[in-house]
């Protein structure tokens, strides 16, 4: 009986060291509360040193919004009808296409290159020049905002230590690619015009090969005729226009010679006829006229590249005055969450070391007494 007596007083002594009392936690805290405020000074120190020696950085904002159709009037013209059209949505999209681009943007870093090796940080001379765009087009970014009250808008953005370099040359960025979009867009616009031009002219040489096959081949066959006419006498037509309404086709040295001696004159008179004309024999050719009347409209169309606008910027990027990195507040905030982990840590470590040590000494003293025993 004595000793499960003894032995549940061992089990609770050991379930009393090892259960944690919260107002003994919050006591042995309290008691060594320096651990915390020197945790929470430090980490605060470091966090102030941390922003003190960090690199600013800030962004600089721009906004291109969809043009009108106003805009674009100069793409509207009616010889462009079949060839090249463009609405205001696909501008856009032309123009949004620019300012992704990663090769626009490659050629604008290359144009820019002095200028941005004057920035601090912004080049590494120990890397290539693919290395140093790579790092630089990782700054940019491009963000489709959707639509509002029919417009279209992308924000375009750029990070660097420089605030007022960032703002100048995204603004210039911007104009490049809005540039390069609508050069674009005016060469596929002239390529579709010499294409239909060539597609024109291949027509019309056809047309002329025809005719005049077709004409060589008339007056031979008219000269076979007035030579078979001449042979038998025959001068005059044996027809009447009555007799040759919905007939069939009679021989032609039936008509006469006389007829068929003037067809041959009036045809082979032609050359002559056409050097008075502009076009020369091309009035002769069914369909032709018009043909060359659409090449000469194409060739002499003048579209004014100065007028046409793609995209417009709504929002031109000004200076920066806050810098986006470091987040000062954020990184304050964690110094203190960290300060005052680390700062209690310390504290429950202080607390039971110096309980421990408190039972090594009780644990002297009990053997010293039963030794006086």
């Amino acid at each position: 009986m004595a000793e499960g007596t003894e032995l549940d007083t061992h089990k609770n002594a050991y379930s009393n060291d090892d259960e944690i009392d919260l107002f003994d936690l919050v006591d042995d805290i309290w008691s060594h509360k320096r651990w915390v405020f020197l945790g929470l000074f430090i980490a605060i120190i470091l966090a102030g040193l941390y922003l003190f020696k960090s690199v600013k950085i800030y962004q600089a904002e721009a906004t291109v919004k969809s043009a009108t159709t106003n805009d674009l009037i100069e793409f509207s013209r009616p010889q462009l009808a079949k060839i090249y059209s463009l609405n205001v949505s696909a501008a856009f999209a032309s123009a949004q296409s620019a300012l992704l681009s990663t090769g626009y943007r490659k050629e604008f870093y290359e144009l820019k290159l002095n200028e941005i090796k004057e920035i601090s940080g912004a080049y590494n001379n120990s890397l290539t020049l693919e290395q140093n765009f790579s790092a630089f087009n990782k700054n940019f970014s491009v963000n489709p905002s959707g639509n509002k009250d029919s417009e279209s808008f992308v924000h375009v953005s750029l990070k660097s230590s420089d605030a007022e370099f960032a703002s100048a040359l995204l603004n210039d960025f911007v104009k490049y690619a809005l540039f390069r979009a609508l050069r674009d867009s005016y060469d596929t616009m002239l390529a579709n015009i010499r294409g239909r031009i060539e597609a024109l002219n291949y027509r019309a040489d056809v047309m002329r090969e025809g005719y005049f096959g077709d004409k060589a081949r008339r007056i031979l066959e008219l000269k076979e005729a007035y030579a078979i006419a001449t042979a038998i006498g025959q001068l005059d037509s044996v027809y009447s226009n009555m007799d040759l309404i919905g007939g069939q086709k009679p021989p032609l040295y039936l008509f006469g010679s006389k007829a068929i001696d003037a067809e041959i004159k009036a045809l082979e008179s032609r050359v002559l006829t056409a050097k008075n004309l502009p076009r020369g024999e091309d009035y002769f050719i069914g369909g032709l006229p018009p043909i060359l009347l659409e090449i000469e409209s194409l060739e002499k169309l003048d579209v004014d590249f100065e007028k046409i606008i793609l995209a417009r910027i709504d929002e031109v990027a000004i200076v920066p005055v806050s810098p986006v990195k470091p987040r000062k507040l954020l990184i304050v905030a964690l110094a203190i969450v960290a300060g005052l982990f680390v700062g209690l840590f310390m504290a429950l470590i202080a607390a039971a070391y110096g309980k421990h040590k408190l039972r090594i000494v009780e644990t002297q003293k009990k053997k010293a007494l039963a030794k006086t025993k």
